[in-house]
Order: structure tokens, then C-alpha cells, then sequence
């Protein structure tokens, strides 16, 4: 059974490990460091605003899981941080690895986004390339990887990682727009009443009293 990942996890672990690939000089990461990264604005899906408690509670969580480590060097005023992500992937091929960090970071994506995407970490020589990895992790024995129903109006495939359990199918933009009509509540009704019943009393000022009040029967 794959290490199970919370929101706040994933992110720290994909944040940790795309760092320790493209600014190898700041790597391991300051407490601060990963936070910001965490919080960046750029290349996360969904954007998140975490506290240093929130992230604090995580990065334990991984250190306990055995997918990151507190380190102080003699001199160093604070601790710094690094991934073991082979532990959780169970290979250190760096494309799996480029791979599974941009879905780490970025949600459900097409194999020609995840290409795009991945091209700080690792190299595809194509889209196709990018398909036939993700299909191999979603047939494994214990796969990493799966692919989400096509919905209406998509062109492309989506994949999403298991770590943090089955993603829900996307919405179709009809649903997500339609408004959700909700039976109206009792003290609803009761506000609805009371204003038809102003209303009718208005309207019988208006016209001389020729409409029957709202009790008398019609």
C-alpha cells in the first residue's frame, strides 16, 4: 500500500524536491525557504497561503513517514530540510521523479502540460513519452498514477497522483455553473408569506381596498 500524503504534504515534499533540482545552491531548504516555496504564486495548483504551524505539523509528518530530514550543520543557526522522494516512489529515475513532483505541485494535468511542466526537473523527448510513463505507474501492481474520465469538451487525457487517495472527476463546466437550486427552509417560507402578505395588503391600499384580504377566501 503507497504512502497516503495530506494536501499540505504534498505540497511541502513537491516543493522540497523541485527546489532541490532547480536552485541546487539554496538545497537543503531553511524552514523559511520551504514556506515561501510552499506559497509561491507560480507553478502550484491550487494556490495556498499556509502558516508556519500548518507546514510545521506537515514536514513532521513526512520526517516521521522517513520522506524528509531535519539537518544542522555544526555553525548553522537553523535547521535545514531535505526530501527522500526515491523512498516514496520507490525509484530515483529522474523522469518518475520530474514527473510525480509537477503532479505533486499542480494537481491533475494532460501529459503534454506535465512535459511542459517538467522541463526544469527532467527531460521527455516527447508527449508520448510522457503518456507511456504515466500509463506504466497507473498499470503497476501498486500504482502511483492514475487517469481521470475524459469529460465533455476535453480534447486531451488528465492524470493525478494516488498519494493523497482517488481525485473526484472534474466537473463539467455546465454543472459548475448551473446554479444549485435548494428547497426552501421553514423560515424561509415564513419571510415568503409574511412579504406576499404585505405586498397584498399594499396593493389593496392602492386600489381601494377592491382586492379581498389574503384570509377571506376568493
Amino acid at each position: 500500500m503507497i504512502t497516503q500524503l495530506d494536501a499540505v504534504e504534498a505540497r511541502a515534499l513537491g516543493a522540497l524536491v523541485e527546489k532541490s533540482i532547480t536552485t541546487k545552491e539554496q538545497y537543503p531548504l531553511s524552514f523559511n525557504s520551504l514556506l515561501l516555496a510552499c506559497n509561491q504564486k507560480s507553478s502550484r495548483e491550487p494556490v495556498m497561503d499556509l502558516d508556519t504551524e500548518t507546514l510545521g505539523r506537515a514536514v513532521e509528518s513526512l520526517i516521521a513517514k522517513g520522506l524528509a530530514e531535519r539537518l544542522q550543520a555544526p555553525g548553522e543557526r537553523v535547521p535545514k530540510f531535505r526530501h527522500d522522494i526515491g523512498r516514496l516512489l520507490g525509484t530515483d529515475d529522474a523522469k518518475v521523479i520530474g514527473a510525480m513532483t509537477v503532479l505533486l505541485l499542480r494537481g491533475a494535468q494532460t501529459p503534454g502540460e506535465i512535459k511542459t511542466r517538467a522541463e526544469r526537473l527532467c527531460e521527455f523527448a516527447s508527449t508520448a513519452e510522457v503518456e507511456g510513463l504515466l500509463q506504466r505507474l497507473s498499470g503497476a501492481a501498486e500504482p502511483m498514477a492514475a487517469r481521470l474520465p475524459r469529460q465533455p469538451g476535453q480534447k486531451e487525457t488528465r492524470y493525478y497522483h494516488l498519494f493523497s487517495g482517488a481525485a473526484a472527476p472534474a466537473s463539467s463546466p455546465a454543472a459548475e455553473t448551473a446554479p444549485v437550486q435548494l428547497p426552501p427552509s421553514a423560515d424561509r417560507l415564513a419571510a415568503l408569506e409574511k412579504r406576499l402578505e404585505e405586498l397584498e395588503a399594499r396593493v389593496r391600499e392602492l386600489e381601494g381596498g377592491r382586492l379581498p384580504p389574503a384570509d377571506r377566501p376568493l
